[in-house]
């Protein structure tokens, strides 16, 4: 279990375990030589293996105990580990008291048969048993009652024990199987039990009670048996100073230690991640200890503060919390906290919230981002639009139910808006990030993409914080997936996250993990973690939150170069809490625990370094973020992922002709030579100049056609459409309710013009609706049935659209 230096551990006078004579080596050899025949002939006895009752030990990545379970008997057993030597005060002090001769003799010693036959016959009744160390194995193999036959059985089974086993072999088995009181089994057990430390640190007074103990464990129900047992003990610490194991000053501070006051409890940290390795093994062989991934040190602080902010956030009535900390360079679940409190039955404490699926929130944003940036579509400074918008039946809003008009993807990532989102999942396609997620091991998708829709990206799709914490993982690995590993025995992780075929998978470039990274690390921090870059040593770090529709579950996941930690925060009863605020509720807890995680060694950064080869410089529109068109005037150069797609050339700065004194626009159907000239406009679709009009945002001023241009409502090829219809999408099917009077609901259809003093003339299948100017919306009352909108604006343009509405 642990290194040990054991010449640090033994005093001056102690030998080590192997340390024969040899006149008992030569003794040893003719009794095995001579007796070997006789069992072989009989094989009494012959199993020599004791019945599969270890307990379930589960220990931390150094061996430290995190839970230990009952055996099938009920009871605790706690095997010595077979890849450490036995400590040598427990071997010294079992053997001066239990089997002085034990490495001499072939099982039974002759000379201890003879006395204890002398002494029961003298005395009339049974005062001496002679059992040595070997025969108490038999007998502890198969219990029987203490008969003479069954006497000579446990004399026959013990020499086939020598003749099967070494010394140490035999040892240990007597160690691991010998009463220690009540359902305490083996001498590790005990150790844990009543000094609450593992056998190599033992006193030597501990050592002897420990070595006295399974000759009468019936003395624990007493204090008089303690005394009886302390006398024992310390009768036993005189003869291992009289055997030169003990000085006397050494020998008189050991009587005076005293006896432990109770049983002490196992650790039971990390229970949810123990049950989880226990469900794991069912069915299986293996038992006794399970090496998992957990650092204890580490373990038991982040349960601490998960119960701190746990007992703060209850006041607000969000009961339950879950942690998930891993080391991402292998992979590592160094941290797992299912739940605020186990033992907290109220709220349902044994529930693993680290395993459970639930709404992800905009925890999924970051990837399509990225994904979006390999394709070409964008990079952190373009502006992409950000207006009320409408996706058949589905329209998004954006958490504080505010709109920009225009937005760079980094701010719209930072503020984590959902319509910029939305319209970057329809362009990027819905199938593709679907089987993106599958294949990076979100496993607990349980519909198809299109039961998800564009909803997927805001909430819409399930899983784990096991899932999600793999998921992050990947940008800070340069967008190489893999599974997530907890502990050492194969196949009891298959399902906890991961990529989906349990191996690594390039699924994102490097470069657009990295710049992914670089903008979240912009995200504002809550409370005094706002001013982080204000204090020195505050590292950076890269964290993403999102709250699930009807505020039920509130997520924090942050990444850096070492780690990868998240957290969720909610009610296991499903129920939401308005007061349920991811960045206030998850955000706090996630940086505090992030400061007691180790921090980068001496040389290594606290920051991703840019990838270089994957990144390459990229000249942009100073104003829109697209790559640098021939109109566009002022450029800047940023980084770009090197094997994306080109991102499109700016599509806003486009070259216009107009009049000499630009009062019209003017094209190739009404131009007059001599009164043309080209300028350089930026111009957005009329949705977005309609929406920053209306927020009294400057514009360039594109001044309008000439009449006689639009005489047949004409615009030449690739032109911008002056006006556009935003709602409802063409065959888009419209359900009208009632409203409390019984009376139908209005349908509320908008249009945009980039013009903002051109009138708009609204006609519903060929009936005038009125005219609008600036603003262009009508409410209108509709039957059901097939209807056809038209619009025109004063210079002639027009815009169709034809919808259904079905009335209830």
């Amino acid at each position: 279990m642990r290194e040990l230096q054991m010449s640090a551990a033994l005093g001056p006078k102690e030998k080590p375990l192997a340390a024969f004579n040899i006149r008992g080596m030569v003794l040893s050899l003719v009794w095995t030589m001579m007796l070997s025949a006789i069992a072989s002939l009989l094989l009494l006895h012959g199993d020599a293996r004791f019945p599969d009752s270890p307990s379930l030990a589960v220990t931390d990545r150094n061996g430290e105990l995190l839970r230990v379970y009952l055996n099938n008997r009920q009871q605790w057993c706690l095997p010595l580990e077979e890849s450490e030597p036995l400590p040598e005060k427990l071997v010294q002090a079992v053997r001066l008291y239990e089997d002085k001769n034990f490495f001499y003799h072939p099982g039974v010693d002759p000379l201890a048969l003879v006395r204890a036959l002398y002494l029961n016959l003298r005395g009339g009744e049974r005062i001496s048993g002679a059992s040595t160390v070997t025969m108490q194995v038999a007998r502890l193999m198969h219990p029987k009652a203490r008969t003479m036959g069954n006497k000579i059985r446990e004399i026959l089974a013990a020499f086939r024990l020598e003749l099967l086993y070494p010394k140490e072999r035999i040892l240990r088995l007597y160690l691991d199987n010998a009463p220690y009181g009540g359902n305490i089994v083996g001498v590790q057990t005990a150790s844990y039990r009543y000094f609450g430390k593992p056998v190599e640190f033992l006193t030597w007074a501990e050592a002897a009670l420990l070595a006295v103990l399974p000759n009468a464990p019936y003395l624990l129900r007493t204090d008089e048996g303690w005394s009886v047992l302390l006398g024992k003990r310390n009768r036993l610490l005189e003869r291992l100073e009289q055997a030169g194991f003990l000085d006397d000053p050494g020998c008189r501070l050991a009587v005076l230690e005293p006896p432990p006051s109770n049983e002490k409890p196992f650790p039971q940290l990390a229970p949810h991640l123990a049950e989880r390795v226990r469900i794991g093994l069912q069915g299986r062989s293996p038992k006794g200890y399970v090496q998992t991934s957990l650092d204890l040190e580490l373990q038991r602080r982040t349960e601490e503060i998960t119960a701190l902010h746990s007992s703060v956030l209850s006041r607000m009535g969000i009961h339950n919390a879950a942690v998930v900390g891993v080391e991402n360079c292998n992979g590592k679940v160094r941290a797992y906290v299912g739940s605020q409190d186990w033992s907290d039955s109220i709220h349902h404490g044994q529930v693993d919230g680290v395993s459970s699926v639930r709404s992800t929130g905009s925890l999924l944003k970051p990837f399509l981002y990225a994904l979006a940036m390999d394709d070409g579509a964008f990079l952190p400074r373009t502006l992409i639009r950000d207006v009320p918008s409408h996706f058949g039946p589905f329209t998004p809003q954006n958490p504080d139910l505010r709109y920009n008009g225009l937005v760079s993807v980094r701010e719209a990532l930072i503020r984590s808006l959902n319509v910029p989102a939305v319209h970057i999942l329809q362009e990027y396609g819905l199938q593709r990030f679907y089987r993106f997620l599958q294949a990076a091991g979100i496993s607990s998708l349980f519909r198809t993409a299109q039961d998800y829709g564009l909803p997927l990206v805001l909430g819409g799709a399930e899983a784990s914080l096991f899932e999600l914490v793999s998921l992050y993982r990947g940008l800070a690995m340069g967008g190489s997936f893999s599974t997530l590993d907890f502990a050492e025995i194969p196949g009891i992780v298959s399902e906890a996250g991961g990529a989906a075929s349990g191996k690594t998978v390039q699924l994102i470039s490097p470069g657009a993990c990295y710049l992914t990274l670089e903008m979240l690390k912009d995200l504002k921090r809550p409370g005094a973690e706002y001013y982080w870059e204000s204090f020195a040593g505050s590292p950076p770090l890269a964290w993403k939150t999102g709250t699930s529709f009807g505020q039920k579950d509130g997520w924090a996941i942050g990444v850096n170069p070492q780690w990868t930690l998240g957290i969720w925060v909610g009610n296991f009863t499903g129920e939401g809490n308005t007061n349920l605020k991811s960045s206030r509720c998850a955000g706090p807890l996630l940086f505090d625990i992030f400061r007691i995680l180790p921090k980068a060694a001496d040389g290594e950064p606290d920051w991703f370094l840019p990838p270089g080869s994957s990144l390459e410089p990229v000249e942009l529109c100073l104003k829109t973020g697209y790559r640098a068109g021939p109109y566009c005037g002022e450029t800047v150069y940023s980084l770009g992922p090197a094997d994306a797609r080109p991102v499109p050339l700016c599509p806003y700065h486009r070259q216009i002709y107009v009049t000499n004194d630009e009062s019209y626009r003017v094209n190739s159907l009404c131009w007059e030579s001599g009164d043309t000239k080209t300028v350089n406009r930026l111009i957005y679709p009329p949705e977005v100049v309609q929406f920053l009009r209306e927020r009294g945002q400057p514009l360039d001023e594109i001044p309008p056609y000439k009449p006689e241009c639009l005489e047949l409502a004409y615009l030449p090829q690739g032109d911008v459409e002056p006006l556009r219809i935003v709602y409802p999408e063409e065959q888009a099917l419209l359900w009208i309710p009632k409203d409390l009077d019984g009376s139908y609901q209005k349908v509320t259809v908008k249009a945009a013009h980039s013009e903002a003093e051109c009138g708009v003339f609204w006609y519903v299948d060929d009936v005038y609706q009125g005219l609008t100017r600036e603003t262009h919306s009508r409410s209108l009352i509709l039957s059901k049935g097939w209807h056809d909108l038209e619009l025109v604006d004063e210079s002639g343009y027009r815009a169709t659209r034809r919808f259904y509405v079905d009335i209830h």
